[in-house]
């Protein structure tokens, strides 16, 4: 009976002790696989906007119980050229933040560490087309859990028929006054994917940020107040540029000869570039100056135009 009792207790003893365990471990076990999930996931979808491309922005928010530093890892399409990776500093502005990228089966995998709960993604994917056609094909390859992931397809100048796999929640004006079509979804687990595909035609291979042609409000014709005939100006045009061109042809002589004459006399002519405020890039939503090599704006987070490879 005695000996009934203490084998009972070591068991005892050991079960108590393995529920123990595995209560202390599951906790830990769970905070880890939980660490990082994302708040909001808002992609902005732009084809043909600025390159004929797809432009891609990731603008991610980890959640406020984040571990800082953060490793993140994610996936992209492996066709993608990165344009762009940055986070949020202290002050609200966007800066560059350093990013390995590997090819992963059809993945190009982008890696990078966060000080900041806020970082920024931009990268373009080509295109597909057919004639007129263009087809889009967005996934979220469901790297992280997200609390809510807002979609956002800003159509194009000039696309027309368009056709989607899923219905939009609501539509409204977006970027340059384009319409953009919005769709949201809540609650993605890991490994969760998302897929958003967008057919549409478009008879010009123009690009949206380039604005909207200047349209005259009527077309002119013989008798519109303010038009002159070019029949009796001509004569008198004709005569000015022949006038401008003897001018000119005078002046390129005697400027040749005086630059001769500099040379041999072992004498040079140094001009020391002056930089011009032209070549200074202004914020276009709020008009600071941006410094040499910012993709963002440092006072609002605007994207900067830079013309058509930024």
């Amino acid at each position: 009976m005695f000996l009934d009792s203490v084998n009972f207790g070591a068991i005892l003893f050991t079960a108590i002790a393995l529920a123990l365990f595995i209560f202390l471990l599951t906790p830990a076990n769970g905070k880890a696989q939980g660490e990082t999930h994302l708040s909001l996931l808002s992609v902005d979808i732009w084809p043909e906007y600025d390159q004929p491309a797809v432009l891609v922005i990731y603008r991610i928010t980890l959640a406020p119980d984040t571990s800082l530093p953060a490793s993140l890892v994610i996936r992209i399409p492996v066709g993608a050229q990165i344009n762009a990776v940055a986070v949020k500093d202290s002050a609200g502005g966007l800066i560059n933040s350093p990013y390995e990228d590997t090819l992963q089966g059809k993945y190009s995998v982008l890696k990078m560490t966060t000080n900041s709960l806020q970082v920024q993604v931009e990268f373009y994917e080509p295109l597909v087309k057919d004639g007129n056609t263009r087809h889009i094909k967005f996934e979220w390859a469901g790297d992280y859990p997200v609390d809510r992931l807002d979609a956002n397809f800003l159509q194009p100048l000039g696309a027309e028929d368009i056709s989607m796999n899923l219905t939009p929640t609501d539509t409204s004006p977006g970027q340059d006054g384009l319409t953009n079509y919005h769709i949201q979804t809540v609650n993605l687990t890991a490994g969760q994917s998302f897929l958003w595909t967008i057919d549409y035609k478009r008879q010009t291979d123009d690009l949206s940020n380039s604005g909207q042609p200047v349209q005259a409000a009527s077309t002119p014709g013989p008798d519109t107040p303010g038009r002159i005939s070019m029949t009796g100006i001509l004569p008198w045009v004709l005569a000015g540029i022949g006038i401008l061109l003897i001018v000119s042809g005078v002046a390129a002589f005697f400027a040749w000869q005086r630059g001769s004459q500099g040379l041999s006399k072992g004498k040079k002519t140094v001009r020391k570039h002056e930089e011009s405020e032209d070549e200074f890039i202004y914020c276009h939503q709020c008009g600071k100056r941006a410094q040499p090599g910012d993709i963002f704006c440092r006072t609002c987070g605007t994207r900067l135009k830079r013309g058509s490879t930024d």
